[in-house]
């Protein structure tokens, strides 16, 4: 059997969102697995990585195997080709969209008895959390509770996500390293009734409402010092007519949601990160109300 993934990039942390409320775009990685002699790991595409050290360094592998231990089943020679589109370490779920791959590969190819809150479930056991993953399988503007079903409701067709992509990467776990162990009840508050907001602005749809709806206090100003240059391109981005905009992810790219014409919004991102002496692109998506799809033949 060949078993292709086509899993989309996710924006997780959306606005006040914080490990919670994730959102996916149109834009896709393609990830074929067929039998080999030797399970090998072959990846092209404009943000190829690096070839890997070793076979166990690959999150899609990795993913493979850990699925195949939790079905107490052997796990096949294949060769993985992946086609890598997302960009790595910008806060793009390209970690998420790897270990998706992985396990929907073992999914399809020993026949798992599983819907898809089971495998967003192994994929946030295998990641941390769980909004990317919800993003990824289901679409859309995902709802990820850390102890609750995952939810998604579609996100109206005008919306554009407007990306800036700086060169600089940043580690996840580097960006999580530098967020307070406890947060005050205000900020909490505040973080609440942002994701009320945000969501009733998507669904109504009242996208007006996103420049407040997006605002955040858990993470973004303490993930600053990282990438300092963040603040001004959102500050930017509202300045040149983007309803709301925010981290994407851990950042350090921001995203800007808008349903006017984007070219504005993005001339003001670009312009803003090279006064920074920011090394970046920038570029325009729909957002993707359907989530990963798989193919399965002989």
């Amino acid at each position: 059997m060949r078993v292709t993934v086509r899993v989309p990039a996710t924006v997780a942390n959306l606005g006040p969102g914080f490990d919670c409320i994730a959102l996916a775009l149109q834009l896709q990685n393609d990830v074929r697995a067929e039998p080999a002699e030797r399970t090998a790991v072959v990846t092209e595409g404009a943000e190829a990585v690096p070839a890997l050290d070793s076979i166990e360094d690959s999150l899609v592998v990795s993913a493979y195997r850990a699925v195949c231990t939790q079905l107490d089943v052997a796990p096949l020679e294949l060769r993985f080709n992946c086609v890598q589109r997302i960009p790595v370490g910008r806060g793009l779920g390209s970690s998420a969209a790897a270990i998706v791959a992985g396990v929907l590969t073992a999914v399809s190819l020993h026949q798992a008895p599983w819907d898809e809150q089971d495998v967003i479930n192994i994929v946030a056991g295998l990641e941390g959390h769980a909004d990317n993953a919800a993003a990824a399988v289901l679409g859309g503007l995902a709802i990820a509770p850390p102890d609750a079903p995952a939810e998604t409701i579609p996100v109206p067709d005008q919306v554009r996500a407007v990306l800036w992509i700086p060169d600089l990467a940043v580690r996840t776990a580097d960006a999580r390293a530098v967020l307070p162990d406890r947060v005050a009840r205000g900020d909490a508050v505040f973080n609440a009734s942002r994701c009320a907001l945000l969501v009733r602005a998507l669904t109504l749809p009242d996208l007006g409402g996103l420049r407040t709806a997006m605002q955040d206090r858990l993470h973004q100003d303490a993930r600053g010092a990282l990438m300092p240059a963040t603040d001004a391109v959102m500050a930017a981005a509202l300045d040149g007519g983007a309803d709301g905009a925010s981290l994407a992810g851990a950042g350090p790219s921001v995203i800007a949601l808008t349903a006017s014409d984007p070219a504005p919004v993005v001339a003001a991102m670009r312009d803003a990160g090279r006064r920074l002496d920011v090394a970046a692109r920038v570029t325009v998506l729909s957002p993707r109300n359907f989530g990963t799809r798989v193919d399965v033949r002989p």
